[in-house]
């Protein structure tokens, strides 16, 4: 499952790369470095939610929110 989820991260990824070229003009070395940027972050954030969760929150908790994150 987590090959099929990385798999289509990075074909949206790429796809933003395209649109941010052909629909809102950028060039494309900062299209691609805009899209790396968002990608990096994305990364980074997982990191910090997986300690910021083990750290504070119970199972239960870490659950629960992210059932919230993903459906609100």
């Amino acid at each position: 499952v987590e090959v099929l989820e990385n798999l289509a991260f990075l074909a949206n990824a790429s796809n933003l790369v395209m649109y941010m070229v052909k629909f809102m003009h950028f060039e494309p070395a900062k299209a691609a470095n805009a899209v790396t940027n968002f990608m990096g972050t994305a990364f980074l954030l997982a990191l910090l939610g997986g300690f910021l969760s083990d750290a504070f929150l119970t199972t239960y908790h870490t659950y629960l929110l992210s059932a919230l994150v993903e459906f609100c």
